[in-house]
């Protein structure tokens, strides 16, 4: 179980208890409180679906290493890491999955100084 489903969970159980306790507010026309047990419903349930799908991903990322150690050839991710998606695919994590990781992207950059001198 990784950290992300665990606060998925908490934050899904959060969702569900408020939205129970704003429609029972509703019953005694207690409407603003209401209202605001229902935002706080949409906010966990909008913190729940993010981190289930961090969960997807490293459950994603940890196959695609063990099956990167056994030997195998997998195609990258679809992005190949986070940091790609969120900077439009100008930089790339170390945990990337394509050509263009760090590491890599570090040893081209020794070996060419290496062989400059």
């Amino acid at each position: 179980m990784t950290n992300s489903l665990r606060y998925a969970r908490v934050h899904a159980t959060i969702a569900v208890l408020a939205a129970l306790a704003a429609a029972w507010l509703t019953r005694g026309a207690n409407w603003v409180p209401a209202g605001g047990l229902a935002y706080c419903a949409l906010f966990f349930t909008w913190l729940a679906v993010r981190e289930y799908a961090n969960h997807r991903r490293v459950r994603a990322e940890c196959e695609w290493a063990r099956r990167r150690a056994l030997g195998e050839h997998p195609a990258p991710l679809d992005p190949c890491c986070l940091l790609a998606r969120y900077s439009h695919g100008e930089a790339h994590d170390r945990k990337c999955t394509s050509d263009h990781s760090l590491e890599r992207f570090l040893a081209q950059i020794e070996a060419e100084h290496r062989n400059s001198e």
